[in-house]
């Protein structure tokens, strides 16, 4: 199940799916290395967090109503509340599709709601 909605109110600004599901597709770590002069490169470790994951979100949508939600959603807001197995997220949402009755979208993490 999954849930997407405004982060204010918003009369139309919700979905909720019962068959839909959100597969994580990546986390990464904030981390780099820099070159040192001796040859050797030293780590920088920003560690992990939330704000690092990327969700797809996949909706079954044989009627397209979500698609238009979705759109709507990524026009007035900037970020919006995605809720689904794994829990609950301030996301921005990007990458909308919509193909052979289903509606794709990337969720990226902003922080946990």
């Amino acid at each position: 199940m999954i849930s997407i909605s405004a982060p204010t109110y918003d009369l139309s600004g919700s979905i909720i799916s019962p068959a839909g599901t959100a597969i994580q597709q990546s986390a990464s770590r904030r981390a780099s290395r820099v070159a040192t002069l001796d040859g050797g490169a030293t780590p920088v470790d920003g560690g992990w967090s939330d704000a690092d994951l990327t969700f797809e979100c996949r909706l079954p949508d044989p009627d397209g109503s979500h698609h238009l939600a979705l759109t709507r959603l990524m026009r007035y807001h900037s970020t919006a509340i995605m809720s689904c197995s794994r829990g609950c997220y301030s996301v921005l949402l990007s990458n909308l599709t919509y193909d052979r009755g289903v509606a794709v979208c990337t969720a990226e993490v902003l922080e946990v709601a």
